[in-house]
């Protein structure tokens, strides 16, 4: 379904836009003085926005698609060519495919928004998601706008988290995708299967090496060339930079900061331990005393069979924690709960491997059926558990217990895990931003961020108590 989705944008590309822009082109050159005065500029901006020169295919390689071809690059050219005629700031569309895909990006942004040459503009291509519902809770009310409408406007940039979620551009733009997981989860650690989606990508931004070195083996990518770069995970500098208090994110939340903080953060999908036993592990977590926060994935709330088994989550669990005075998370971004955590409880999602960067306890539940279904790595898989306390679903709260008993019992391995999994956190979002100024054709004025990066992070008061 991909491919051939992949295969009628091309053609849309290709065979809907001709005449239109042609007659732009004409208008174009009729400016006469005034293009003469911004070639300069134009040449640097097409430099820019050049494809990357693709193997040639042998087998596809005939008379028709080369003509097709160059009639092709033509009318893009031409595009690109009145669109920097007509001069202003470069416009810049991203995409979530949910609200997790804003909190990945959202970093990035900050460092870009401020910038009077980037005009940006968002849109979503989920059905599960209306462009309001994602942007609208963080602020962004300003040029948003539906997938239908953003496909024939002309974008200078396009950024993307999801392969399996985007919006094919029929006006040429460059492409950046941002990884949104490490887990290793549905085949993303090299997905040959959709080998052409990558492909029309002009930057992969790669939060470590290992994912790139797997990229490059399996072809998917030059790592010698530029659309490689690794950048790290912007979402979580705030983890180490220091832009985030343990106590204040408490007190936002109205729980008391000197009790022990338990973290249950399940994945999405019917085969998780939500679906298997999600209101029993929140009430024997209740039971055990101290605070317990409950953050679910935002796709755990689409009731689709796909996402949450048909589960209507968000109904069934407000009234669990409301009966056992459970906190239930309502933002998107998980990173304030996992520093407010003094252990987290999941199954296998790459929360496990981001909470690693601070360096505190995990239980992980057993849930063979979700590795199955989800495609989880077993390379992965064995790492989390391998730092982690592991526990069927009735045994929860014991492992809880222990894990805070002795919460540095396999420090050395988290640690590992997290300088593997993680390029240089707390300066992530400073290269992602370069990256797309380099994209833009744009000198960098973004300032660096001001945090120092801490190498360990300081333990919570509740584990200076207990150690």
């Amino acid at each position: 379904m991909i491919a051939a989705d992949f295969r009628n944008a091309r053609d849309v590309m290709r065979l809907g836009t001709a005449q239109p822009l042609l007659a732009a082109l004409k208008t174009a050159k009729s400016l006469g003085a005034r293009i003469t005065a911004r070639m300069g500029r134009v040449r640097r901006a097409l430099r820019a926005r050049r494809p990357m020169s693709r193997p040639r295919n042998l087998i596809h390689d005939t008379a028709y698609r080369r003509a097709r071809a160059a009639a092709v690059r033509v009318v893009h050219g031409a595009d690109d060519l009145v669109a920097e005629l007509r001069g202003g700031r470069r416009r810049v569309l991203f995409e979530a495919a949910s609200p997790v895909s804003f909190a990945v990006f959202r970093p990035v942004l900050a460092l870009l928004q401020g910038d009077p040459r980037i005009e940006f503009w968002f849109t979503t291509s989920d059905g599960a998601w209306a462009p309001e519902a994602v942007f609208g809770p963080v602020g962004i009310t300003e040029r948003v706008i539906g997938a239908a409408d953003a496909k024939w406007m002309k974008f200078d940039a396009y950024i993307n988290t999801d392969f399996w979620n985007m919006t094919w551009l029929p006006r040429r733009s460059r492409r950046v995708h941002l990884f949104h997981g490490v887990a290793g989860k549905y085949g993303l650690d090299a997905p040959t299967h959709i080998a052409p989606v990558v492909a029309t990508f002009d930057r992969l931004l790669f939060a470590n090496r290992d994912r790139l070195r797997r990229y490059a083996d399996a072809g998917l990518i030059d790592p010698d060339g530029e659309a490689a770069a690794l950048v790290g995970y912007p979402k979580v500098d705030c983890l180490v930079d220091g832009s985030l208090d343990r106590s204040g994110v408490l007190r936002r939340m109205g729980l008391d900061p000197a009790a022990p903080t338990v973290l249950y953060a399940p994945t999405w999908s019917p085969y998780s331990s939500l679906s298997q036993a999600g209101a029993s592990i929140i009430t024997s977590l209740a039971r055990r005393g101290g605070n317990v926060i409950v953050k679910l994935h935002d796709r755990s709330y689409d009731t689709s069979d796909r996402a949450s088994g048909g589960v209507d989550w968000r109904l069934r669990l407000e009234r669990v924690c409301r009966e056992y005075d459970v906190h239930l998370a309502d933002g998107f971004d998980t990173s304030p709960y996992l520093v407010a955590a003094d252990v987290l409880v999941t199954d296998h999602s790459s929360v496990g491997f981001e909470y690693m960067l601070l360096d505190r306890p995990i239980v992980v539940i057993d849930c063979p059926q979700l590795l199955v279904h989800a495609r989880v790595s077993q390379e992965k898989a064995a790492l989390l558990r391998g730092a982690a306390e592991v526990v069927d679903a009735a045994d929860v709260a014991a492992g809880v217990g222990r894990a805070l008993a002795d919460p540095w019992r396999q420090a050395s391995r988290r640690r590992a895990i997290a300088d593997a999994f993680f390029y240089d956190p707390g300066r992530a979002s400073a290269r992602a931003a370069d990256c797309i100024y380099d994209v833009l054709a744009l000198s960098h004025s973004h300032n660096a961020p001001s945090h120092a990066v801490a190498a360990r992070p300081g333990l919570s008061s509740f584990e200076t108590r207990t150690i």
